[in-house]
């Protein structure tokens, strides 16, 4: 065999003998720091975005793993968990008396749960809702898709329906039950005591009641009434129509219609005509000086109060220009719509808001609540954005989100893209960069600073002092400082491996 020289093997022998040195020397730092000291459970670790386990301001715990993906919060260590997420699929808020309230695949699903009740819903596929009386009897409701409706009342009387197939609905949008079969073969409503039985909806139709009858056979005539409201009549649907409305009031309303081409509508001294509706409309008040117009829709609009209501509802549009609305405590004009607006509402409380945006650039608000809570948020699209609410603030670096102001959507998804943020509660303040690669958690008691696996501070006071502790390098190297004793040196303190090892418990140190 051949065998290698004896000038090549002297070459590698001082590489093999100096790799062979760095391996014992890094395997002896480590036999070093487990031997010495490691972190335990109830202590800091930072190996952002991987793994950080830490204290938060204000006394609680949080950890983090991927970079914020997975997140658990509990308001003091080694306490009940009170926040747990899956980012972006879901996160859920539990309360210390026992309910919880969940958002999944925002901004689709919620789920809330207490004591009495139980919450569920997924937008667009299914909607589930169960509550208990003082009894202890349960009432719910399922609506899903595709068309099916199940239902059971404290008295445990059910109702089922599969639309279009059939079935029984109660308390569904205005109606106080439905029955249909084959729909739409057959339905049938009843609402404020009228019943309305319905054969191949909408042609035929058959309402009575307390109120009156009506009757309809579409679209060759038809007659709806209720006695004291209104009574209205069509022919050859949509072309003819005849109204009388608000019965009982002393200036009924008459109003009629040779559509699309022309109608009119007269109420004391109101009158109102439409021409090609909705193209065109105009009407007036010459008793109190109110008029508007409308044409051509929806394009421009004109409408001024009259002398009897000087506060009501003003408007000038000319879309997509200009707009100017004001009127129930709200003033808002429009540039350039939908590009820029500003507005300011004033609440009957006394609160008021004013907002600014230039769509989807900057978007700005200032809120003065009814109890005297000042509060703003402002984005800088996708630059940055700043929510403020009395004592509470958030600021993110960038704001990818275009949206408005949506904080659950943000919970959610912008872990992902925010660089930097900061978070203000009171006294409470935390710091974060991405993936919690840097953070800081500061409050009342301590100060606590994170770089993760390289550098760590610690700051409190005790017995009057300020100290400050240190970590290097996964906790390998730790001491304290004493800036207000001059001339002190630093006390080395235990390694504690992976790092920094700081208490789980905020507050002075056991030992000096």
């Amino acid at each position: 065999m051949p065998t290698m020289p004896s000038d090549a093997r002297k070459r590698r022998e001082p590489s093999r003998r100096k790799g062979i040195g760095w391996r014992c020397l890094l395997l002896s730092v480590l036999l070093l720091a487990l031997g010495t000291g490691c972190a335990t459970q109830g202590q800091d670790i930072a190996l952002a975005p991987l793994w950080t386990n830490i204290s938060t301001a204000g006394g609680g715990n949080e950890i983090e793993a991927l970079a914020g993906a997975v997140r658990l919060r509990r308001s003091r260590p080694e306490g009940p968990l009170r926040e747990w997420a899956l980012r972006p699929f879901v996160i859920e808020r539990l309360e210390e008396n026992g309910d919880a309230y969940a958002r999944f695949l925002m901004p689709f699903g919620k789920r809330t749960r207490t004591a009495n009740s139980y919450f569920w819903q997924m937008l667009l596929m299914a909607r589930y809702e169960r509550t208990l009386d003082d009894q202890g009897r349960s009432q719910w409701t399922l609506i899903s898709l595709p068309g099916i409706y199940w239902t059971q009342d404290h008295s445990g009387r059910t109702l089922r329906a599969v639309f279009p197939f059939g079935g029984v609905i109660e308390r569904w949008i205005t109606f106080d039950k439905l029955h249909f079969a084959l729909f739409p073969l057959y339905l049938r409503t009843e609402r404020e005591g009228q019943i309305s039985t319905s054969f191949l909806w909408p042609i035929f139709n058959w309402t009575y009641g307390p109120r009156g009858t009506s009757y309809r056979i579409f679209p060759l005539f038809g007659r709806l009434r209720q006695e004291g409201r209104y009574d209205r009549w069509f022919f050859l649907w949509p072309l003819f129509h005849w109204q009388k409305n608000h019965l009982s009031t002393a200036h009924p309303e008459k109003r009629w219609m040779f559509w699309p081409f022309l109608g009119r509508s007269k109420r004391g001294s109101y009158r109102a005509t439409s021409v090609l509706w909705p193209f065109f409309g105009w009407s007036r008040d010459p008793k109190n000086g109110f008029w508007a117009w409308d044409g051509p829709w929806p394009f421009v609009r004109i409408l001024r109060p009259g002398k009897d209501d000087p506060d009501g509802p003003r408007r000038t549009r000319i879309w997509p220009i200009y707009s100017y609305y004001k009127g129930d405590g709200l003033t808002s004009e429009w540039f350039a719509f939908p590009l820029i607006n500003t507005s300011t509402e004033i609440y009957p409380g006394g609160g008021k808001r004013t907002a600014q945006y230039l769509v989807p650039v900057w978007q700005n608000w200032d809120r003065l609540s009814d109890e005297g809570v000042k509060g703003s948020w402002s984005k800088l699209w996708p630059l940055y954005q700043n929510f403020v609410d009395g004592e509470r603030s958030r600021f993110a670096f960038p704001a990818l989100n275009p949206l408005w102001h949506t904080p659950e959507i943000d919970q959610h998804y912008a872990w992902i893209y925010e660089l930097v943020t900061r978070e203000t509660d009171g006294t409470h303040v935390r710091e974060r960069l991405w993936g919690n690669i840097f953070r800081r958690e500061l409050d009342e008691v301590e100060d606590r600073a994170y770089l993760s696996f390289l550098w760590s501070k610690r700051s409190y006071r005790q017995e009057q002092q300020r100290r400050i502790e240190y970590s290097l390098l996964f906790g390998l190297l730790r001491w304290r400082a004493y800036p207000d004793r001059p001339g002190v040196w630093p006390d080395l303190m235990m390694p504690a491996f992976p790092g920094p090892g700081w208490p789980a418990e905020r507050g002075p140190a056991k030992s000096p």
